[in-house]
This record gives structure tokens, sequence and C-alpha cells, in this order.
């Protein structure tokens, strides 16, 4: 620490000697810098008034108000390492200045250090117990343990100590609106109007207070007065656009977007909100050139992406060259999850990958690999057939071109050891899989339609207040998309827009869905909550609900991944029967639904299930059940099981279904070979039993240590940290 604390303080003063050259050429005194950095500093000008700040303490380096405000510029830059050297420089030059120990608090709580910055506040408060801005911070704390009461406490304290204090006001109108007391949030953005009406942040934050509650036309206005205060206000042009975007003026957007890219074009809001319009206006090729653009300039911008692959997905042709570059980034990112060992989130990008690309060789070669690692050998030799086919299918077109040369010819010239491998690798699996029971009972595992569930996932319009405007819409189109794999889908999905649940459950009912999900969508500036509620369609019963916190990279896709873990872990297993002799029975079931022998079924008669009204789990009556069938050879696609028919007749036909009783516990296993057979293969199949409780099956993601930690921070928290 000492070490690192040195080699800050040898850069800090090497970027002093070199930018202080100016300062000393125009003879100017270390006073006169320090102001000029004020000037700077309150125009929020971080990086100019950093370089006044640094010839300042560089002609006096016991300037203690110098290395204080150049430690307030380098806490808003986000280098908080850096705060705290500077603070113990200012500290050795003003002991005992609360103002010090209170911007360490703050830079312990970025730093997420809360029993640091705790000590630090009540420390302060011991000594001086009027002081307003360790109550800030105690105030903030509590905002990160979720206690929103305890910090408009905070925030009132401290105004009554200063009634004009601007932190303080904007502060508790932002809380106030967090806790539905609209009049008191209005009552306080007056207030702070009427101190300081001169001052552009105050006009900036009064619109967003205004667009929380919905009031457009106040936000608009004061957005606007912000802008003219102060014409290089970024904050306030980003925020202008979501209002218009939200009234409907897309074109209008489009310009201002265009207008803050030309000035910055690492901004990739402005990218974001750009293709939104451009969408909007159904200008869908403008939008995916602009997001693409835009994902150039913030690769990690995942709800850009979602947005942009949902369009690709829709719009452009599979074999458009550019397919091969989105899909890359997926292929890069599965290479990244295979480093940390993470099979399940490599599985995810390579999926993502072929869904944008069928044809990218090496995601479909690496999905493969994983296959085969799970014992998926039919599925595995799907794959390299595919491969084989795109490879010969190159090989006729380069021929075409070739006159005078015959394709076999060509072909053999063509092929690399690699594509010889891959054909000895075809054989061996073509003769090794002709005892397969899809091969013994004659079945196409490819052509059979294992659509299980009706799913509807539903969302309510996102606040203009949000870092992607229609965030909620995106991900819910997400959510929907994400329960398939390459190949099938055991859930069909799809998304929509509602007031709330009344009419999500009147949508679900009359479109039969089996059941639905409305969920909602939070994020902050550097991690993202999803809060949803899953319901019955038939009765509108809530079947569960849950809230999930991610952090770090690849925040919004794996949050998801939990969200449709969360769903298929309470939608029952079930399938058909496909064929018969005698009492062995073939379903359409097999490890692809990670089925193992042993499982046991009921058998019931085609049409009868319907889904509980009262609980997660499906219906069905007793003189419907034809009998009981347990699994006793497990293929990939299909399975075999043993029939136990009810009564003294036989009234089990081809077609009707089946619904998992229970399945094997590992101790219960005849062998070790068998007990590796439950590891999940695949991680979009339902895995309830018939009363929707999940069955024990071992868990396929892990979650991150980031996403353990209790300190969310929800957008408004970002709002009000942003007030100073």
């Amino acid at each position: 620490m000492m070490e690192m604390k040195k080699k800050i303080k040898f850069i800090a003063a090497a970027v002093f000697f070199a930018l202080s050259s100016s300062g000393f050429a125009l003879g100017k005194s270390a006073v006169e810098l320090y102001d000029e950095g004020l000037t700077e500093e309150n125009n929020e000008q971080w990086y100019m008034a950093s370089q006044k700040y640094m010839e300042a303490v560089q002609l006096n380096p016991v300037y203690a108000d110098a290395w204080f405000h150049l430690a307030k510029c380098s806490y808003q830059l986000g280098e908080y390492e850096l705060v705290l050297s500077q603070l113990e420089e200012a500290q050795k030059y003003a002991k005992n200045e609360s103002s010090i120990f209170n911007l360490r608090g703050m830079t312990f709580i970025a730093l997420e250090r809360f029993a640091d910055a705790r000590k630090v506040f009540e420390d302060v408060l011991r000594s001086y117990p009027n002081n307003v801005d360790a109550r800030f911070g105690l105030a903030e704390l509590d905002l990160f343990d979720g206690r929103v009461t305890g910090a408009e406490k905070m925030y009132m304290e401290a105004l009554s100590r200063q009634r004009d204090n601007r932190k303080a006001l904007l502060s508790l109108a932002v809380v106030s609106c967090e806790l539905g007391k609209t009049d008191l949030a209005r009552k306080y953005v007056t207030q702070a109007l009427g101190y300081y009406s001169g001052e552009c942040e105050v006009h900036y934050l009064a619109a967003v207070i205004y667009a929380m509650q919905n009031d457009l036309d106040a936000a608009e206005k004061h957005v606007r007065i912000a802008l003219e205060i102060n014409g290089d206000y970024d904050k306030a042009y980003d925020f202008l656009a979501k209002i218009r975007f939200a009234k409907g003026f897309y074109p209008e957007v489009i310009s201002i977007c265009d207008f803050r890219i030309g000035r910055n074009r690492e901004l990739s809001s402005a990218w974001y909100l750009k293709g939104l319009s451009q969408c909007a206006e159904n200008e869908i090729d403008a939008a995916i050139n602009t997001w693409s653009g835009g994902l150039d300039v913030d690769p990690s911008d995942e709800i850009m992406r979602s947005a942009l692959e949902s369009l690709v997905s829709k719009y452009v042709p599979l074999e458009d060259g550019r397919r091969k570059a989105w899909a890359d980034y997926h292929v890069q990112e599965a290479r990244e999850c295979s480093r940390r060992y993470d099979s399940t989130g490599a599985t995810f990008q390579y999926q993502q990958a072929l869904k944008i690309n069928p044809s990218n060789e090496e995601a479909r070669k690496a999905y493969a690999d994983m296959l085969e690692l799970n014992g998926m050998h039919e599925l595995y030799l799907d794959q390299l057939l595919f491969l084989r086919e795109r490879i010969i299918s190159d090989d006729t077109s380069d021929a075409i071109i070739s006159a005078g040369e015959s394709f076999s010819a060509q072909n053999e010239q063509k092929k690399d050891f690699e594509q010889q491998q891959m054909d000895y690798t075809i054989e061996a699996y073509d003769s090794l899989l002709k005892d397969s029971l899809a091969n013994k009972w004659n079945v196409q595992p490819f052509y059979l339609d294992k659509t299980r569930w009706k799913l509807g996932v539903y969302y309510t319009p996102s606040t203009v207040s949000q870092p992607h405007p229609q965030n909620n819409r995106v991900s819910a189109e997400f959510a929907s998309e994400i329960f398939s794999g390459i190949a099938y889908a055991s859930v069909c999905t799809y998304a929509e827009p509602v007031a709330g649940f009344g009419e999500a459950y009147q949508k679900a009912r009359s479109s039969k869905t089996d059941y639905f999900v409305i969920i909602s969508f939070d994020e902050g500036s550097r991690d993202v909550t999803l809060d949803f509620a899953m319901y019955s369609g038939r009765s509108g019963y809530k079947i569960h609900s849950d809230s999930y916190y991610a952090t770090g990279n690849n925040r919004y896709s794996n949050i998801f991944r939990r969200f449709r873990k969360a769903i298929l872990e309470r939608l029952p297993v079930r399938g058909k029967i496909l064929n018969r002799e005698g009492k062995r029975l073939l379903v359409d079931m097999g490890k692809s639904e990670n089925l193992v022998n042993g499982a046991l079924f009921d058998v019931v008669k085609k049409g009868s299930i319907e889904t509980s009204g009262s609980s997660g789990g499906i219906v069905y009556k007793e003189s419907d059940v034809l009998g009981n069938l347990t699994i006793t050879t497990v293929g990939e696609e299909v399975s075999e099981g043993l029939l136990e028919y009810d009564g003294f007749y036989d009234k089990v036909n081809t077609g009707d279904e089946i619904v998992l009783l229970s399945m094997p516990k590992p101790d219960e296993m005849q062998s070790m070979e068998q007990s590796a057979e439950i590891t999940v293969v695949s991680d979009t199949a339902p895995t309830a039993d018939v009363n929707g409780n999940a069955i024990n099956q071992p868990k396929s993601m892990k979650v991150t240590a980031a996403e353990f930690v209790d300190k969310r921070t929800p957008s408004f928290i970002d709002l009000i940290r942003s007030i100073y």
C-alpha cells in the first residue's frame, strides 16, 4: 500500500512539473492559479480545474486548500486512490478540517469500504455535532443499506441546520420522490430553485425530479433553462434528448444526439438514443448502423448490444457479412469464460454467437466440443454434419469459378488435415450411433416439436431518468429470447408492454398463456437490478417473485441467465408418447431435458393437463391418469420406459402426455456411471416436478462473488451522489 502511495505521488509530481510551466511562464501566483481553478471547478471542468490546482501546489507545496480542491476534482474523475493520497497532503497543512475527513469518508464509500466510511462520519459528528456533510455521508450509507427513510431523516437533520443547503434540498427532493411523496418533493425543488435559480445543475436536477413524477413539460422547461445558463452542459443535452424522445419528437432527438457525438464520439448514450429514435422512425438499417458504430465505441454496453441483436435477428439476412463481426464479440466472451472455467457461461456465449451467425465455424466447433463433453454424441454429430455441409458448399462455389476442374478433384485438393479428421470423426460417430434409440425406433429427433409451455414476458414503460431509455422493453425482449438454445425451445415466449398487472393478466388469459412474468429493470452506473414476479396465466396467482442484483462485467447477461434458471425451476417437466411396443414406450424426452434412468412419470390422457390455479404446478383429474412410466433407457432426444397402466384395460395411446413425479436421488443410482448422468447438460429445459418444485439437479450456473455484495445502488442513489 505504501509503495502504491509513493508511486501515485511520483506520478502526480511529474505531472505537476509538466503542467506548471504555463503558470510559471505567465508569472501567476499560487493564489491566482487557485482562483482560476475554482472558476473551472464551478463550471464542472474537472480536468482544467485539476491542472490549475496542480500548478498551484507546485508553486506552493503547503497550499492546503489547493490540495483539498485537487482531491475534489480527482473524486469527480473517479480516481479514488489518488484522492486519498491528495487528502493526506491537505491534512498535513490544515489539521482537523472536517471537510477533509468528510471527503475521505465519501471516497471510502466509492471504494466500497463502508465500515471505514461510517467510522469517519461518526467521528466527525462527535467533534462537530452540527456538521452537515457528515450527515450527507451517513445518509448515503443508509441508502446503500436500503434504509431510505433513515437517509431522509439524515437529510432533514442537515436541512434543519442549513435551511438553504443545496445538496440537502435536492437530495430530499429525490428521496421524497422515491418514497412517493410527490408534494414534498416539489416543495424541496421549489425551495432549491428559489435559492439557486442561476445554477444550471439545480435546474437540471429539478428537470430529473419532475421527469420522475412524469411531468415532462416542467422537466423540459428546466432542462432548457440549464442549457441557457451553460451551453456546454452535456448532461442537460442528454436529458433533453430523453424528454423529447418520450414525447415522440424523434428527428429532433437524432439531431441532438448527432450534436453530442460531434463534440465527443465516446458518448455511448448518444449512440444508443439515436438508434432508438431511428427505430421509432422505422429506419431499421440506419438504427443497425448506428448501434453497430456505438458498440465500436463502447463494446461493453450490453443493453445497446441486446437491442442491436434483436433487430439483427428480425431484419438482417443470414448471408449478410456483418453478422460475423457481431458474432465474434460473443466468441471472444466465450473464450474469456473458458479461461475462467465457466463452462455454462461459455456455452451461453457460443449459443448467442450461433444465433447471430449460424455459419460461424469457431463457435460451432466449440459448441460441438461442449456437447461431446456432456455426452451428447448425436447432437455433436449434427454439428459436425452442419460444418461439413458448409465446407462442401464453399467448395462448390469455388468449383463453379474454376472451369475445367471436376468438383471431387478440387474438393480433395482443398481438404486440409483438419477437414479430413472431421470426416473420420463423422464416420466413426455415424457407425457408433447406428444402435441409438432414435435409429432403433426410426425417429428423426430434429423434427420433434418439444414446445412445452407458453410464457408471456410483460413490462411497464421505463422512466425517462434511466440511463438507457426503454431498457424495460429491450430487457423483456432479451428475457424472451434467452429461453431458446440453437435447436429448439421448451418454452415459447413473447414480450409485450402493459400498464400493470390487470392488463398483463387479461392478455395472458386471452392468449391462453400458461404463465406470465412482469419484469422491472433498474440501472445504476456500475450495476443492474432485475425485479420480477411470475404468475399463473389461468388464475393470476403469484407463483414466485424475486430481485436479482449484478455488477461487474457481463452483469446484464448474467442477471438474465439467473432469471431464466429461476423460471425453469418452476415449470414442470412434461413430454408426450411418440410410440409404443407392448409395455415399452418411447417418449420425446432425453438427456437434453436432463432426464436420467429411474425417473418416474404419470401417463395422462392427451389434452387433460392444465396449470394449477393456486400453485406453480399442474393439475389433472385422477380419472385421466392412465398409468405410470419408469424411464429405463435414456437417449439424447428420446427415451424408453416401462409402462404400468392403471385398471384392467390398457388405454395408453401415442400422443398421450407424461408428467414428472420424481427424479432418482444420486444415492439411488445403480452405479457411478449412472450417477454422472445427472449432470445438467441443458439450461433451457424446465426442471420442476408436477407440483412446481425444482427437482434435485446440480446448479447449472455459478454466481460471481460480486453478486453476493449486499450494497445495491439503485439509479436514484447515483443521482443523489452526483449532487455536490
